[in-house]
């Protein structure tokens, strides 16, 4: 059984390393994460791409040798149906409804004779680079990545099957980081004041007003002339609203700062 050599699991652990250095620091790092894996596997072509589930549309479409930032392709209605008709890999999904599998062949998946004798295989070329693997990763809102690497000549190998799924978990784990540190920039440039003060009522407003002001609940039962448990309710409304989960957070997020806020939170 083929195993994976410490040359190899050394490779993928500084792979994960320059993944997690790259994520915050490249508006996009596909080119030249598929230059990575072309020198760690070998191959000649790579291509790494997102898809909305069951469009023909590209969201992201890189491929490497081409140029780092191509126009991403966008497949005619006639080649998607083909796609969807007869490409081995949708077929395997559509049977199996494995929609991240790991790392596969083209060969584990179809015989390449049978695949021969397909339109899918003449209208996509596929006999200048008969030999493919492609894995595919979860992406946001339905959506999913896909690694396909390709070459001629030999079949990849167990160990090259075993090298791109021990990739795996760092591909994974750069797109996560990528997703959080977009929303976490989203937030960051949101006008200070405005963020959630229009879905809440006037009194969960004059309520975070007075809470900014650094009034206890007791406080501000008193001044508003309803109970301290009335008080409790408005601000776990105004958390929901908000998305926040205390008094401080609450406030950052509609603009508003109290220092003493955060030892208040009841």
């Amino acid at each position: 059984m083929a195993r994976l050599s410490r040359a190899d699991l050394e490779a993928a652990l500084a792979f994960a390393a320059e993944l997690g250095t790259a994520a915050p620091e490249r508006e996009r790092a596909d080119f030249w994460i598929l230059e990575r894996i072309s020198q760690i596997i070998g191959l000649e072509v790579a291509a790494y791409s997102q898809h909305p589930e069951s469009t023909g549309l590209l969201l992201h479409d890189t491929e490497y040798p081409a140029n780092p930032a191509p126009e991403p392709w966008i497949p005619t209605d006639y080649e998607w149906n083909l796609i969807k008709a007869q490409d081995p890999f949708a077929q395997y999904v559509k049977y199996t409804e494995d929609r991240y599998f790991s790392a596969r062949r083209m060969t584990d998946v179809v015989d390449l004779r049978t695949l021969s004798r397909t339109e899918f295989f003449e209208v996509f070329d596929m006999a200048t680079l008969p030999h493919e693997i492609q894995m595919r990763l979860p992406g946001e809102e339905q959506t999913h990545w896909t690694l396909g690497v390709a070459r001629s000549g030999r079949n990849f190998s167990r160990r090259d099957l075993l090298l791109l799924d021990a990739l795996r978990p760092a591909l994974i784990g750069y797109e996560a980081y990528r997703r959080l540190a977009a929303t976490v920039a989203d937030l960051r440039s949101a006008r200070p004041g405005s963020a959630g003060e229009d879905v809440l009522t006037p009194r969960e407003n004059e309520v975070l007003d007075l809470v900014a002001a650094g009034a206890t609940n007791a406080a501000i039962a008193e001044r508003l002339w309803i109970s301290p448990g009335t008080v409790r309710k408005h601000l776990e409304h105004t958390y929901l609203k908000l998305e926040v989960g205390s008094r401080t957070a609450a406030l950052a997020r509609t603009g508003r700062s109290s220092a003493s806020a955060e030892s208040r939170d009841v």
